[in-house]
């Protein structure tokens, strides 16, 4: 088995059909399916499924992608890797970062980091924690930064504490309920959840109204994407509950939202620098989670600082201070 014979299959997989494959790979199609019945021979299984249209993976082909791409993406790493350490400072960052620590951490990290390598290309995926996980497993992504979930993460990954992720319950300012200071005043209410699950991060407001012995919330919208979220909540039906950090500067007149004054315990989750514990990290990759975590250093000490460190207490909500156009970070 090649490399070049799993990266030719790669590309048939990606691209969904040998012509395509072929443009991309700058081979004949007639080489790239010479390739291709060599290697399921060499593995004595049908990879692909010819049909009208184009290529299918089969069962097998399925399987096999998940180790294909692992593979050709640890042999890009070590060439990476190797070409780093004789001196060079390129080739490429690819980090998967939920919304909180995106807006927090990355704009200064990446800065800084752009400054020392400016011939590194950052990929940022913005996704969910629990497709970050299977990235990192599969080798799509070097980092994650992330709350980890309430059951905890497999070994084959390591985990670094950054800060502590507390939630508020955010609405339009104008929400019949904005001034609502306990959870079972918001019974009945329908939220925006940010994650397809029903515990732990992005699901928090499930586990505080499980933790009071409340009927479940009314789960109206499910997304993500922190701007689009911004924009569901000028409906003044909608909740949402989101990490404090992300309403620092986010409230006010200007932005049409508010921080209800909630006065139950709310769930708080530990943000962490995530990695697998089998593969380390290339020079240009430790740069960068260097500075994620200089960055996070210095957030934790500055004066009024939006962080706390991993196991501290959450502070105490002041919605004065909460609605203060000056706090920025």
């Amino acid at each position: 088995m090649r490399l070049s014979q799993i990266q030719d299959f790669i590309a048939v997989a990606e691209g969904g059909s040998i012509r395509s494959a072929a443009r991309t790979r700058d081979v004949s199609a007639s080489a790239l399916t010479k390739s291709i019945r060599q290697l399921e021979n060499e593995l004595h299984v049908p990879l692909l499924t010819r049909t009208t249209r184009g290529v299918v993976l089969s069962h097998y082909g399925e399987a096999f992608l998940r180790r294909a791409r692992l593979i050709a993406t640890e042999a890009r790493r070590a060439t990476e890797e190797m070409t780093q350490m004789l001196g060079a400072r390129t080739g490429t960052v690819r980090i998967g970062v939920t919304g909180g620590p995106a807006h927090l951490l990355l704009p200064a990290a990446l800065n800084r980091f752009r400054r020392q390598h400016p011939e590194v290309q950052v990929y940022i995926d913005s996704g969910r924690s629990a497709v970050h996980l299977q990235d990192l497993r599969a080798g799509l992504i070097d980092v994650a930064v992330s709350p980890i979930p309430d059951e905890g993460i497999d070994h084959d990954f390591i985990c670094e504490p950054l800060y502590n992720n507390d939630s508020v319950v955010v609405a339009h300012q104008d929400h019949p309920l904005r001034h609502a200071r306990t959870l079972r005043e918001l019974v009945g209410s329908e939220w925006i959840l940010t994650t397809c699950r029903m515990h732990g991060p992005g699901a928090a407001i499930m586990d505080a109204f499980r933790a009071q012995d409340l009927p479940l919330p009314r789960v109206a919208v499910r997304c993500d994407t922190f701007n689009l979220i911004q924009a569901l909540l000028q409906d003044r039906r909608l909740l949402c509950m989101v990490a404090r950090q992300l309403m620092q500067d986010r409230v006010g007149a200007s932005t049409g939202l508010a921080v209800l004054p909630i006065e139950d315990p709310l769930p708080s989750h530990t943000v962490c620098l995530i990695y697998r514990a089998d593969s380390p990290m290339p020079p240009v990759v430790a740069s960068f989670a260097a500075q994620l975590r200089r960055e996070t250093h210095y957030l934790i000490n500055m004066p009024d600082s939006p962080l706390k460190r991993p196991g501290a207490p959450p502070p105490p909500l002041d919605a004065a201070r909460m609605e203060s156009s000056d706090m920025t970070v």
